[in-house]
């Protein structure tokens, strides 16, 4: 299981489409939490969120929207679970582990 402890760890999710899904699903821990980058070339948006996550449709469910090139820093201690959503087919997202 990979540890954030004074390193970083890295990652991508890329084919981001309609359905939410994690981040990754490989055990990461975080000391400080998680930062996400939504790729600057995404043509529509990216929601972050926990499971269940949604994107634009209900109070309730929906994200933190990511337009193109914007970020987030969650303050979390596993990054499986945040979980991303977009808003259309193709998106990507970097992550690192703090």
């Amino acid at each position: 299981m990979p540890i954030a402890s004074g390193n970083i760890v890295t990652g991508a999710k890329s084919s981001i489409g309609t359905t939410a899904v994690q981040l990754t699903s490989t055990s990461t821990r975080c000391v400080h939490g998680v930062l996400v980058l939504a790729d600057p070339d995404n043509s529509g948006d990216v929601y972050v969120g926990r499971e269940g996550v949604t994107a634009g449709t209900a109070d309730a469910t929906d994200g933190v929207r990511l337009r193109p090139g914007d970020a987030i820093e969650i303050e979390i201690d596993e990054v499986t679970k945040v979980y991303v959503i977009g808003s259309a087919a193709g998106q990507k997202v970097f992550w690192a582990a703090l």
